[in-house]
């Protein structure tokens, strides 16, 4: 049977932190008029959100995007290794028919 929060979409959560942060975290609250349960979940989810951003996206420096624009506007041509490669690949799927 599921509880009235996890049913509203709500769920709890606990965790201890210094008396420091707490007691930043509540003058921040009472700063921008909001609840400690407002503030903290708001700031939970920003942070989270910032985390979950930084690992999706790829970052290159100026110079190593034009290294990349430069290498998909010229590609150089495919190594021994790599023609090697997809012959046998292609002799496999082949075979799989």
């Amino acid at each position: 049977m599921q509880s009235h929060s996890e049913a509203s979409g709500y769920a709890r959560l606990s965790c201890r932190v210094s008396l420091r942060i707490k007691r930043q975290a509540e003058t921040a609250a009472h700063l921008l008029g909001q609840s400690m349960t407002d503030f903290t979940e708001s700031a939970l989810a920003e942070k989270a959100q910032a985390v979950i951003d930084k690992q999706e996206r790829i970052t290159l420096s100026e110079r190593d995007f034009v290294k990349f624009v430069a290498a998909i506007d010229n590609p150089k041509p495919p190594t021994r290794a790599l023609r090697e490669a997809i012959s046998e690949y292609r002799a496999t799927e082949s075979k799989e028919v």
